[in-house]
């Protein structure tokens, strides 16, 4: 069952009259997913959108090198919604979902959706308002992307890094930890690459030594010097 009070939650949906509400009540339905389902692949053709009901899901890039592994770049929880401009634009998934565990979620069909915003004003202005929101959230996260770039830029690993727009977003929270320990790598390498080039430097002027030690030695000079030196010995 889908409660309006769980509605009025989403966005796109704060802004409707009682009456419009139900009638797009009418129009969902719901999607029960175990844990680890994928509810879409990147490059899918996408024409629903999706509001979580209970649980959590990612949104992820697949990795060809690991497959199973998933490194959500957002995730979405309770009264949350996604996938909503596959609706407008009909353009193929950008990303891929997955539940990262058992899960409940409500989908709007395109041709609902379309039908709505041609009949009812008040829907096309609850979604302008969820659009916007979502604009807003993804500048605020360029925002974030472009102060960790500085800091890689810069060689500063060392200090951790607290996300300034939102914090209490798991996404970004999640990100900035991810973040965090790429900086950590990418830091513990550059010290192994000093101990290496160190290293190389000590075995270098070794080498350097020992290759003058022998041109000395094996100068005629230093051999003549040697022979008049046994000459010496051997007349004492």
């Amino acid at each position: 069952m889908i409660h309006p009070e769980l509605l009025k939650q989403v966005t796109m949906f704060s802004l409707m009259p009682a009456d419009v509400l139900e009638r797009v009540i009418d129009l969902l339905q719901l999607q029960h997913l175990p844990a680890g389902q994928v509810l879409f692949e990147l490059g899918d053709p996408g024409d629903e959108m999706y509001i979580i009901q209970d649980g959590y899901i990612s949104i992820y890039m697949p990795s060809s090198d690991k497959p199973d592994e998933v490194r959500p770049i957002r995730i979405f929880g309770p009264g949350e919604f996604f996938g909503e401009m596959a609706l407008i634009d009909q353009q193929p998934r950008s990303a891929s979902a997955r539940a990262r565990e058992d899960s409940t979620v409500i989908v709007l069909k395109g041709d609902d959706f379309r039908r709505m915003l041609l009949e009812q004003p008040d829907f096309v202005l609850s979604v302008m308002s969820g659009l916007n929101n979502r604009i807003r959230y993804t500048t605020d996260f360029l925002g974030e992307v472009q102060g960790w770039v500085a800091r890689v830029a810069e060689g500063n690993y060392d200090r951790q890094y607290t996300p300034q727009c939102g914090s209490e977003d798991r996404s970004i929270s999640s990100l900035a930890a991810a973040f965090t320990q790429m900086c950590a790598r990418v830091q513990q390498r550059e010290q192994e690459l000093r101990r290496e080039v160190m290293q190389l430097r000590i075995e270098i002027d070794q080498a350097k030594k020992e290759r003058q030690v022998s041109e000395i030695v094996d100068s005629d000079y230093f051999r003549s010097l040697r022979d008049k030196a046994k000459r010496l010995r051997e007349g004492e």
